[in-house]
């Protein structure tokens, strides 16, 4: 008789706690699929038994992600992954991911704006190039600087500006330039879908720690381990500059007195001990929500202002809807945002 109830959380409130723990565990932490069900099913037979909500037994679902992850998954493959659980091992599957959804998007606004056909234009193509490689060089840089390579981050992102700007060149020397032809619009969606599909079923490898990179740390002087671990602290886990600074120094003073003749020999790998030191702080979640409400922020200014813009020269078109589409797809993205970090910071200072 209990069976089928014990499937069930108590209360609607405690549901939606074990959803968010299990969506935490899975796509934040990168917890195994498996481990990530025990434990939601472990909080779920506790909330039986105690008749307590989920929340009072264990605090925040975030919070009690975190300590899953603690306990339950190795040190080596916490410190493999960012913040949301990706490194540079799974670029492919964000950039296909993203312009799977992004192209669908398109789609659905071409739908809506032109019909079942669109035309093709050469500087439509190279608009098309400019946003793949904008879109490309955002999501390497963005992986490599968060692996901790800084430089490596900054090429990458300067290269997808680069190819940004010379395809709206040449995109903007094109545009008199008569159509190529008609292209039904379900194609666009079909091969969207077929790109986000693709992105989902790449093969994933475990997280593993970066080998070379580790390697070459060890095999250097201390000084380019010490660099490794501040280019982590800064573009893993978003610290200042100025934290930085500080957490490096500390660590330094620790290791010259610990006699040993590398840091590894004292901390481990620089990624391992990256995490140890930023672990049990919210800052650098908090610093990662902020930064991303400034972004979406940012965007969706821009995008107001060519809204009024457009309105003002155009009037009522396609080209002020899809403008309008991002600016509705912006804003509740930065409200979120800020409210995370808000919430946040107050979870901090309690």
């Amino acid at each position: 008789m209990n069976a089928p109830v014990q499937q069930r959380w108590p209360r609607p409130e405690d549901e939606r706690w074990g959803d968010r723990l299990l969506g935490r565990l899975l796509l934040e932490h990168g917890v195994p699929g498996s481990v990530a069900e025990d434990a939601a099913e472990e909080a779920r037979q506790a909330c039986w038994e105690s008749g307590r909500p989920a929340e009072e037994l264990f605090g925040s679902a975030d919070e009690h992600a975190a300590d899953v992850a603690r306990e339950r998954v190795p040190v080596e493959r916490r410190a493999a992954v960012d913040l949301d659980g990706t490194s540079p091992r799974d670029r492919w599957t964000v950039v296909l991911l993203g312009a799977g959804w992004g192209g669908f998007l398109y789609g659905l606004l071409l739908l809506v704006t032109e019909g079942w056909t669109t035309a093709v234009t050469p500087a439509g193509l190279a608009v098309l190039a400019a946003t793949a490689a904008a879109w490309t060089g955002a999501a390497w840089g963005v992986l490599e600087r968060r692996a901790g390579r800084l430089v490596h981050g900054w090429a990458w992102l300067a290269a997808g500006a680069a190819g940004l700007v010379a395809c709206v060149v040449v995109a903007d020397a094109l545009r008199d330039r008569p159509a190529l032809g008609q292209l039904p619009v379900p194609v666009v969606l079909l091969v969207s879908l077929a790109l986000a599909v693709a992105g989902v079923k790449l093969p994933q490898r475990p997280a593993t720690l970066d080998a070379d990179a580790d390697a070459d740390a060890a095999a250097g002087d201390a000084d380019e381990w010490f660099a490794r671990l501040g280019g982590l602290l800064r573009g893993r886990y978003h610290l200042t500059r100025a934290d930085v600074r500080a957490r490096v120094q500390e660590a330094r003073g620790y290791w010259r007195d610990s006699g040993t003749a590398h840091p590894r020999d004292e901390f481990g790998p620089a990624e391992v001990h990256a995490l140890r030191l930023v672990e049990d702080s919210p800052e650098p979640r908090r610093r990662r929500s902020r930064l991303q409400a400034w972004f979406c922020s940012a965007l969706a200014a821009y995008w107001t202002v060519t809204v009024v813009d457009t309105a003002l020269d155009e009037g009522f078109g396609g080209e002020l809807l899809w403008r309008a589409a991002a600016v509705a797809l912006l804003v509740p993205l930065a409200v979120a945002a800020w409210r995370r970090s808000a919430r946040q910071r107050d979870q901090h200072l309690a």
